[in-house]
């Protein structure tokens, strides 16, 4: 039995959703397989962003999705790789993950892109000699930099405005972020 990548589209969504519930449910996320069906209806067939789809026998065991990011440095878009998924039982076994990055990688190069970003917690030994491995694999540079990724959760922002209609206008005022209001005895 032989592991086949492809990149996702409409077509093949109905073999994909399984494993994006397996992935949602071990991200602790409640599903709603309406709102998650139609997310990835909108994001497949896309021209810059793209996701790998690992098949056994026509059944989906991992994926990977890659997204375009503006990135000042190097005045371009770089793809970004992320959510390499491998579905539990297989999960170390056949090297599925890095079958997902390699394919995830060669389109980004078929569709231009000159750079990728993936991340990694800095613990998490395995992931970061994998990208080195890909990357001698590809015959690409790899090279580690220190960042600090944040997911920002606007949920809590999101409820507010709900409840307040104005909130909203009113984050977006210079004022409120600026050091001239916060000091005491500032104007308002």
């Amino acid at each position: 039995m032989s592991i086949d990548t492809v990149v996702v589209s409409k077509d093949k969504l109905d073999m994909l959703m399984p494993l994006i519930v397996e992935q949602q449910y071990d991200c602790g996320k409640e599903v709603d397989l309406a709102t998650t069906r139609t997310f990835f209806e909108g994001i497949v067939d896309n021209e810059a962003s793209f996701q790998i789809m690992a098949a056994e026998d026509d059944v989906a065991v991992g994926f990977v999705m890659v997204d375009p990011i503006p990135n000042l440095q190097f005045a371009d878009k770089v793809a970004y790789v992320h959510d390499v998924f491998v579905t539990e039982s297989l999960r170390g076994v056949r090297g599925i993950g890095a079958i997902l990055m390699v394919a995830g990688f060669a389109e980004a190069m078929r569709r231009g892109y000159e750079f990728a970003e993936g991340e990694t917690d800095p613990d998490n030994r395995p992931a970061r000699k994998l990208y080195e491995r890909m990357a001698k694999k590809l015959g690409i540079g790899c090279k580690e930099v220190a960042s600090v990724r944040y997911l920002v959760d606007l949920r809590p922002g999101i409820e507010r405005a709900r409840r307040e209609p104005e909130y909203l206008d009113l984050l977006a005022t210079p004022q409120l972020l600026s050091r001239q209001s916060a000091r005491p005895g500032a104007d308002s």
